[in-house]
């Protein structure tokens, strides 16, 4: 028993070794593809590519591993500063505008925001314009506000909202969700943690050597590099598969195809009984049931069962259906293998069992769904691989 585990455990192995490397080669071999179709050229990619480039060098940059410690110590040494006006908490009615927005962009956003303001004056909902609906769980410093957001709020209460506003930023309505002179530590702590990632180059988790590089775009630097092509080859094999899927749901009659050509790679070490047992107290339910489903094909027994429950409501019986391995279950092994001792319970004294013996293997893709579900999409990618081999070395050749 223990050499078998062994040789199992050494075939499941060299099973996950082989589909991890199809995976990889595949992966490989959609980049490839996918740059031959130019797709790393366009402009949506490249954007798309830029933004989580970024987010991959920052987690990069950042030294996680001393993150919490930074952002406790900042907190508890700003709580005293930054609670000297007290905290909001508010939600906010937001339309950005450029830096450099122009006289028609500014009327422009402040009529549309004026057309909200109206809205809200008649009754429609604030968070029906809402976008960030987390922004009004976050505690903000008075302090630390922009005047713009300062001045509304000295006139403001809880659950009014402002006239719209102009800020540096865009144009705002903001409402006043609530309010507290002083908070605890950790309802402070998402703002101070805000606050340090927006400290850029002076965050003091930066890798200042690492940044550097990647400011002065050294190439040499193979940690960054690294980085950026892995999240370029990332985001390529993601639009090659949206444009090729591999569907994930299986079409049934091509696993039953697949099972029969295979049906050899499914035999069994040991013999197995698909059925049901079923538990009952007396000779009579008992064979009540077993006349219920003598017919009644295995995966629809426990549905037959539970009918049979529902008219015969005041009896008392148990049923367990499945594929059983010998040795799995002891009703199983005495009544179906005749070996090892059948189990007494007081409840239920009388057991039988329906089904069949599964000596070779199993009669149906049904019985090893999952083994066969497995492999029929390993066959798929392999045969996406071959085909992708082919295209590749076609256009190689051209």
């Amino acid at each position: 028993m223990r050499y078998l585990f062994l040789s199992v455990c050494f075939l499941w192995v060299c099973f996950s070794a082989f589909a991890d490397k199809v995976d990889e080669e595949l992966f490989r071999l959609k980049v490839a593809d996918a740059e031959r179709c130019g797709w790393d050229t366009l402009s949506a990619f490249r954007h798309r590519c830029k933004v989580e480039q970024g987010k991959a060098l920052r987690g990069l940059m950042l030294d996680d591993k001393r993150a919490d410690s930074l952002h406790s110590a900042l907190c508890r040494e700003g709580m005293k500063r930054y609670s000297a006006q007290g905290w909001v908490r508010l939600e906010e009615i937001f339309i950005p505008l450029p830096q450099y927005a122009s006289r028609r962009e500014v009327e422009q956003a402040c009529r549309r925001m004026d057309s909200v303001y109206v809205s809200l004056q008649r009754g429609v909902s604030f968070e029906t314009y809402v976008k960030d609906k987390e922004d009004s769980v976050r505690w903000r410093p008075k302090v630390a506000l922009l005047d713009e957001f300062s001045r509304p709020l000295e006139t403001m209460r809880i659950g009014t909202y402002s006239e719209p506003f102009l800020s540096p930023l865009g144009v705002h309505i903001i409402k006043l969700v609530d309010e507290k002179s002083v908070i605890d530590f950790q309802e402070a702590f998402p703002s101070f943690k805000d606050y340090v990632d927006r400290l850029g180059k002076r965050n003091p988790m930066l890798d200042k050597k690492l940044y550097a590089h990647w400011r002065d775009g050294v190439e040499s630097d193979s940690v960054i590099a690294r980085c950026v092509a892995e999240v370029k080859n990332r985001l390529l094999a993601e639009w090659w598969d949206i444009r090729h899927p591999l569907s994930e749901r299986m079409d049934e009659k091509e696993l039953e195809r697949y099972f029969h050509a295979h049906k050899q790679a499914y035999a069994w070490e040991f013999p197995h009984y698909k059925g049901a047992v079923v538990f009952c107290q007396d000779k009579k339910t008992a064979s009540r049931i077993r006349k219920r489903l003598k017919k009644v094909p295995v995966p629809q027994m426990a549905d037959a069962f539970r009918e049979w429950q529902e008219e015969n409501p005041g009896v008392d019986a148990m049923i367990q259906v499945g594929l059983f391995q010998i040795g799995s279950n002891p009703y199983i092994d005495k009544l179906a293998f005749k070996c090892g001792e059948l189990p007494h319970d007081a409840h239920y004294p009388y057991v039988f069992i329906i089904g069949k013996r599964l000596k070779k293997g199993p009669e149906n893709y049904t019985d090893v769904r999952r083994l066969v579900e497995k492999d029929f999409r390993l066959a798929l990618k392999q045969k996406l691989l071959d085909e992708l081999k082919a295209r590749l070395e076609i256009q190689a050749a051209l």
